[in-house]
């Protein structure tokens, strides 16, 4: 709001950031394409430029009205971007651990009349997944699809099933043996910490039988 003149013209002039992907309910899209790309670039422009948390300074940052972006840690940052009942472990989305979720629009969507209505949705046919499959058979040798199967295998492994399975089906969808082969290295993984754990259990009780035995002695 430009109710008056700045009183410190590098705090509220040269910090500002203005971004034109920042929007509130109610403005939308100019369909100018050039503009459009624009809206890609401003924001890491303004981060660049100013700091990866210019949105908590005090002439950037919305006044009477909380806004939660994901945003963490960072130089400069000074505000807990955390919304209520947040995990605050997790600053992404979508998650299964209590994480953000996108807020629903709260108007109707901008639809110009042009020769029919300029709307925002998928199309009818689509396909997630080919340009995944593609760089997987094609652009990978063999080295590098074995690394990145061992890859995914050994960082799978730490997740929980139902990440696991999630993250199956993508593969899959992407190419077959593709998903066949991350199952097989995960379930390899899995089985040699299993085995680990149960020598490291064993080793554990084997220590507490001596120590016992050592104290009857005494």
């Amino acid at each position: 709001m430009l109710n008056r003149n700045p009183s410190n013209f590098f705090a509220e002039t040269e910090q500002v950031a203005f971004g034109t992907g920042v929007l509130v309910d109610g403005l939308d899209f100019s369909d100018d394409k050039l503009l459009v790309g624009r809206t890609f670039s401003y924001s890491d422009t303004q981060r660049y430029r100013v700091g990866t948390n210019y949105l908590q300074l005090p002439i950037n940052k919305p006044i009477g009205c909380p806004v939660f972006t994901g945003q963490r840690d960072g130089q400069m940052a000074f505000d807990v971007n955390v919304a209520p009942n947040q995990n605050p472990h997790v600053n992404y989305e979508p998650s299964s651990l209590g994480g953000l979720k996108e807020a629903k629009p709260a108007g109707t969507a901008y639809t110009p009349e042009i020769s029919g209505k300029l709307v925002r949705q998928k199309i009818d046919r689509t396909n997630d997944f080919a340009q995944a499959g593609d760089a997987y058979r094609t652009i990978l040798n063999a080295e590098q699809r074995d690394e990145l199967v061992k890859n995914l295998g050994g960082a799978l492994a730490d997740c929980t099933e139902y990440n696991r399975e999630k993250l199956y089906t993508y593969f899959d969808q992407a190419d077959a043996e593709y998903g066949k082969r991350v199952r097989q290295e995960t379930a390899k993984v899995l089985e040699a910490k299993t085995g680990m754990n149960a020598k490291a259990s064993a080793a554990v009780k084997h220590g507490l039988e001596h120590a016992t035995a050592l104290a009857g002695i005494r």
